[in-house]
This record gives C-alpha cells, sequence and structure tokens, in this order.
C-alpha cells in the first residue's frame, strides 16, 4: 500500500501548469512532522510553502534541505505538464492511472490526496475517478487541506522543483548557484545552472523502471520515467511538450562528475 499526494504549480505566462504526485510506502506523516520539529517549526501552525521567500532566511531554507533529502531518501515522484490549469484535476487522474501500472505499484490498495482547487467540485472528482477500473483499489480524498495533510507539502516542493527544471529546459531559468558540497568533494564551489542543481538533488526519486534493451554504459545507467512518472496532456504546446519529454521522459543515474 501506498500513500499518495498531489499538488500543483502554475506557471501561465510561460505556458503550462505542473502538478506532481509524492508516492510513500507509508504515512509520511510522523516522520514530516519530526522534521519541522527539529527545524523549529510547529507542524500544526506552520505551513511549508515553494512559494515563500527564500532568500536570506537560513532556517527556511534549513527546513526546505530536510524535506527534499527526505523525499529523496523515502519517496517516489511522477509529474504531469498541461496547459490549462483547470485540467490539472484529470491529468493528475492520468499520471496516477500510469503510475498504478508500474510493478512497485500494481495489484495494491492505496490511499490517494488531491490538492484543492484541481477539480470543479469534489463530485466532479469522485465522478470522474469512478469511471475507471483502473482505480478500484484507491481510497480518493478530493480537496484536502495540505495543512492537515502534509505530504501535499512534499507535493508542493517536487512540483516547485519540477516546474525549475521545466523553465530551465526552456530557457526561462538562467540563474547559477555554487554547489556546497564536503570540502574534499570535486563538487565543492563549482558553479552550474539552477535546474542541474535541482535534478541532481531528487533525481533517483523518480518512478521509473529499467531500460528493457540497454544499447551501451550510458543506457546502462538510464532509467525510463515515461510512462510511469510523467504524463504529458495533449493540450500542452508542441515546444514545452518536448521539453518535458527531454527533462522528464528519461533519467540518467550515473555518475555526473
Amino acid at each position: 500500500m501506498a500513500y499518495v499526494y498531489l499538488d500543483d504549480s502554475k506557471h501561465h505566462r510561460f505556458g503550462f501548469s505542473l502538478a506532481a504526485f509524492v508516492i510513500c510506502d507509508t504515512d509520511p506523516t510522523e516522520h514530516v512532522s519530526s522534521i519541522f520539529q527539529n527545524q523549529g517549526y510547529d507542524p500544526e501552525e506552520f505551513e511549508y510553502k515553494s512559494s515563500a521567500k527564500m532568500a536570506g532566511d537560513v532556517k527556511l531554507q534549513a527546513l526546505r534541505d530536510a524535506l527534499k533529502s527526505f523525499i529523496g531518501m523515502h519517496c517516489r515522484i511522477a509529474v504531469c505538464v498541461v496547459d490549462d490549469d483547470k485540467r490539472l484535476g484529470p491529468a493528475g487522474l492520468s499520471l496516477l492511472k500510469s503510475a498504478l501500472s508500474h510493478p512497485k505499484l500494481q495489484s495494491q490498495s492505496h490511499t490517494v490526496f488531491f490538492d484543492e482547487g484541481l477539480f470543479r467540485s469534489p463530485k466532479a472528482a469522485a465522478d470522474l475517478s469512478d469511471m475507471d477500473p483502473a482505480f478500484a483499489r484507491c481510497d480518493f480524498h478530493f480537496e484536502q487541506d495540505s495543512r492537515k495533510h502534509l505530504g501535499i507539502q512534499l507535493a508542493d516542493i517536487v512540483a516547485h522543483t519540477c516546474s525549475t527544471m521545466l523553465l530551465d529546459a526552456l530557457g526561462y531559468v538562467t540563474k547559477k548557484v555554487v554547489l556546497d558540497a564536503p570540502e574534499d568533494s570535486v563538487y565543492d564551489g563549482l558553479e552550474v545552472e539552477l535546474g542541474f542543481e535541482m535534478w541532481a538533488g531528487i533525481r533517483y526519486a523518480f518512478l521509473a523502471q529499467n531500460k528493457k534493451n540497454p544499447k551501451d554504459d550510458f543506457d546502462l545507467a538510464t532509467v525510463d520515467v515515461y510512462p510511469w512518472g510523467l504524463f504529458i496532456d495533449e493540450s500542452v504546446s508542441g515546444e514545452i511538450s518536448a521539453a518535458a519529454m527531454e527533462r522528464f521522459g528519461e533519467n540518467y543515474l550515473g555518475c555526473i562528475h
């Protein structure tokens, strides 16, 4: 059984919105609450939002890094891309259907939480999910408050991270960052693109499978994310669709130095 959470990140002026699932083997609430408390935040009072101003806030940055570390070590992620954010909910269901065909999720029961505002109404969401037998083992909870379900706050981080990666792939993000790695690491002090830094920190979490017929050593170190961990809605423009497929469709897990 998995606990599955979806949240979104909207980028209308760039022609897309993106939603992300965080998939956990067990209920992450206790673990995430502990992370909040260890970083000096009350999980019952404070809500993590990726849209919050991070610059200069060392404490909030530390919380973000701790939550991303938890995602990288204990969760799997999947993303969908749409043009009109009104399609986010249905696209999320399409992504979930693909994700459930992954061997690690097949033939199991799952509890699924969607953030607020992704469907016209809870009834519309339930009617749509009830139509597909692929969701027979899913216990859906639509229009959920992220303050009450901390897994949605994890999905917020992934949606923001993957949106930045896609913006980088489209050429809209040009910021570079200096890596803060152990002093004996070849990466310490290296200047890299923000999108690369975000990908490097989350690449192992994508829901994926090994390539069936690897052609070379690069293929051996590369996994297919599509279709289990990626859904691109038909509403998306050709440029954005191609960039999303290139950025997320497969994932290199080998050495990157």
